[in-house]
C-alpha cells in the first residue's frame, strides 16, 4: 500500500513536530511559507534534513502529504462504516479493527500524535474538536466528491470518527 511506502516521510514529518512543535500555539491553525512547504517535500524526497523558518509550514506540510496519499490512511471501502459508526466509540474500534494493518497503524500514529499535542494544551491552546475538524478531513475522504449539504454533513462525521480516538482511550 502507498500508505506503508510514505511511512519514513511521514514518521520525519511527525518527529520534526514533535521535537519542535507541541508548545507551539495554533499548529495547524497558522499556513506555512509555500518555500518553506516546498524545502519540507525536498528534505522528504531527498532523505535531507527538515530546515524550515516556521514549524507551521511543517504542519501543513503533514497535512498535505496525507492528503497526498492516492489511497486515504482509512480506505474508500471502509468509509461508509466509519461514518455510520462515528457516534459510539466501541463502534469506532469496530471499525476501525476491520482495516488492514497498515492503515490501520498509520491512523494510530497520528492520533497518539495527535493526543501528545493534546497533552500539551495548557501550553499550545489546543483542543480536540479543532483537530479532529483539521485531520477528519484528509484521513478520512470519499471516493467521489461530495456536493453541498452532504459534504457538510459527512465532514463533521469524519471530524467525529476521529474525535472519537483523539478522546478516548484506544489499545488494541
Amino acid at each position: 500500500a502507498v500508505v506503508s511506502t510514505q511511512s519514513t516521510g511521514l514518521w520525519r514529518i511527525v518527529d520534526y513536530l514533535y521535537q519542535n512543535g507541541l508548545y507551539e500555539e495554533e499548529l495547524f491553525a497558522v499556513r506555512g511559507s509555500p518555500m518553506d512547504i516546498g524545502a519540507v517535500r525536498d528534505a522528504i524526497d531527498t532523505d535531507g534534513p527538515i530546515r524550515v523558518s516556521s514549524v507551521h509550514s511543517v504542519a501543513e506540510s503533514l497535512i498535505l502529504f496525507l492528503d497526498s496519499f492516492p489511497d486515504p490512511v482509512i480506505p474508500h471501502e471502509h468509509y461508509p462504516v466509519c461514518l455510520e459508526h462515528c457516534t459510539h466509540f466501541a463502534n469506532s474500534k469496530r471499525a476501525l479493527r476491520n482495516i488492514d494493518f497498515s492503515h490501520r497503524n498509520v491512523f494510530k500514529y497520528i492520533c497518539a500524535f495527535l493526543r501528545e499535542i493534546l497533552s500539551h494544551s495548557e501550553q499550545n491552546r489546543s483542543n480536540a474538536k479543532f483537530l479532529s475538524q483539521v485531520f477528519g478531513d484528509v484521513l478520512l475522504k470519499p471516493q467521489l466528491p461530495e456536493a453541498g449539504n452532504v459534504a457538510k454533513s459527512t465532514s463533521k462525521k469524519r471530524s467525529l470518527f476521529v474525535y472519537q480516538f483523539l478522546t478516548n482511550d484506544y489499545d488494541e
